[in-house]
């Protein structure tokens, strides 16, 4: 036999040298089996909480790398990277108005045989309409209770008595790229409240029905400026000045307010802090509101699937597990799970937290998904605008309702017209 060349003999020592190394980088146990992008709205303590509870118990249960970014401008981000088709893995979004758009353009990945969302019945589970109808494209994974009022410990007799103040009520209008909220959050709750709230609600939402420019939507809002004191120039740049966070406890703005119209985490807030804050249900104290008819306006961050992947399935999975759930919002405090495999009882030490997490479940109640949340973003956006100008100038109201409309119909006539950039939920109540 002849004897390898140098050459021969040096090929076949590196060859031997790469095998050796493949197979190490292989075997490795350290070594990630690849990474997730996650894009969320949260940012500061939010985003912070999740990233601990979440995000780096998974890393460490799975080797899986999660690439988290969190954004108050994650609308303008996702539309952004969607449209050069480098969407993130999985997207954490406020509410379901802007994911029926993703639905519609074919985007977003069904969460069948993904998720298990028979544990979100109801509100929790709004399937989209139009193309893709009826899979789920998205699941809670943060939920909140809205149609509530913050105050200091008082009797519920003293409650309804500042509420006939407009003074007494803390308004903070500011935050952001979502300014206006709290004041969409306002309107809806009180036509929620009313006679027929459910149904006009489903109206809206659908574009459909009797508009915007009606008289039960204008009822709604001229129930707000009494309460509140809309057009009182004082208290509207007070208010339009003012961060919601802040509002209960703003010196020189919202001096003496003692109530406000909030969501659950509203008693985290700083303005809340050291109050020892509780809550009223909103038809308790809104002229016309019946009370003994339970119905909650619901709001949450949707998770949604942009791409789908052993590893970003594997994600969706553990986020939306009890066990994740447990930890990040009850046991940590960071917020209210929609899962019904979550009890009240799994808020431990938060008696607060525990009649709240009861509110999303209630047996008989009728639960309406934050209307300016469900709506299409243009919709959205002028129906938030039509509040800030009303808040400061009342008499502009037919005038920002028919904008509203108008915003209204082009969306429902570029989806009759076969557009799939944008949609419009089915409806936004259940129970």
């Amino acid at each position: 036999m002849r004897r390898p060349s140098a050459r021969t003999a040096g090929i076949a020592g590196m060859c031997l040298t790469l095998v050796a190394a493949f197979l190490a980088f292989a075997l490795d146990p350290n070594r990630s089996p690849g990474s997730v992008s996650v894009l969320v709205n949260w940012t500061g303590a939010d985003l912070a909480a999740f990233r601990d509870d979440v995000v780096t118990p998974f890393e460490e249960e799975t080797g899986i790398r999660v690439d988290l970014q969190g954004s108050s401008a994650e609308s303008q981000i996702l539309a952004a990277d969607s449209g050069t088709g480098s969407p993130p893995d999985v997207a954490i979004v406020p509410g379901p108005g802007e994911l029926a758009g993703y639905a519609a353009q074919r985007r977003l990945v069904p969460l069948d045989g993904i998720v298990d969302m028979s544990d979100y019945p109801g509100v929790w589970n709004i399937r989209a309409g139009g193309p893709g109808a009826g899979h789920s494209y998205w699941v809670p994974v943060k939920a909140d209770v809205k149609s509530l009022v913050w105050h200091a410990p008082m009797s519920p007799d003293q409650v309804r008595e500042a509420a006939a103040r407009p003074a007494a009520w803390c308004l903070g209008m500011a935050a952001a790229a979502t300014s206006g909220w709290p004041g969409t959050d306002w309107v809806e709750d009180i036509l929620l409240q009313g006679d027929d709230g459910p149904a006009l609600y489903d109206e809206l939402a659908a574009g459909k029905g009797r508009g915007w420019d009606t008289p039960e939507v204008r009822k709604a809002f001229a129930t707000w400026r009494t309460m509140v004191g809309a057009g009182d120039p004082a208290r509207a740049e007070a208010a339009l000045t003012t961060g919601f966070a802040e509002a209960a406890g703003t010196p020189g703005k919202a001096a003496g307010c003692s109530l406000e119209h909030l969501p659950a985490f509203a008693r985290l807030d700083p303005g809340w802090q050291g109050r020892s804050p509780t809550y009223e249900p909103s038809a308790d104290v809104i002229p016309g509101a019946r009370p003994s008819d339970a119905r909650w306006e619901v709001s949450g961050d949707l998770a949604a699937l942009f791409r789908s992947t052993p590893l970003s399935d594997r994600f969706m999975r553990y986020m939306t597990s009890e066990k994740a759930q447990r930890t990040w919002l009850a046991e940590h405090r960071a917020g209210l799970s929609a899962d019904t495999a979550v009890p009240p009882s799994a808020y431990k030490g938060d008696p607060v937290a525990q009649r709240l997490a009861k509110l999303l479940h209630e047996p008989g109640a009728r639960y309406c998904w934050d209307a300016s949340d469900a709506l299409p973003p243009l919709v959205r956006d002028a129906f938030t605008d039509a509040v800030l100008r009303f808040l400061a100038d009342p008499g502009s109201l037919r005038t920002e309702l028919r904008k509203v409309q108008q915003a209204s119909d082009l969306v429902h006539r570029q989806v009759e017209e076969g557009g799939r950039t944008v949609a419009f939920l089915p409806h936004a109540c259940s129970g």
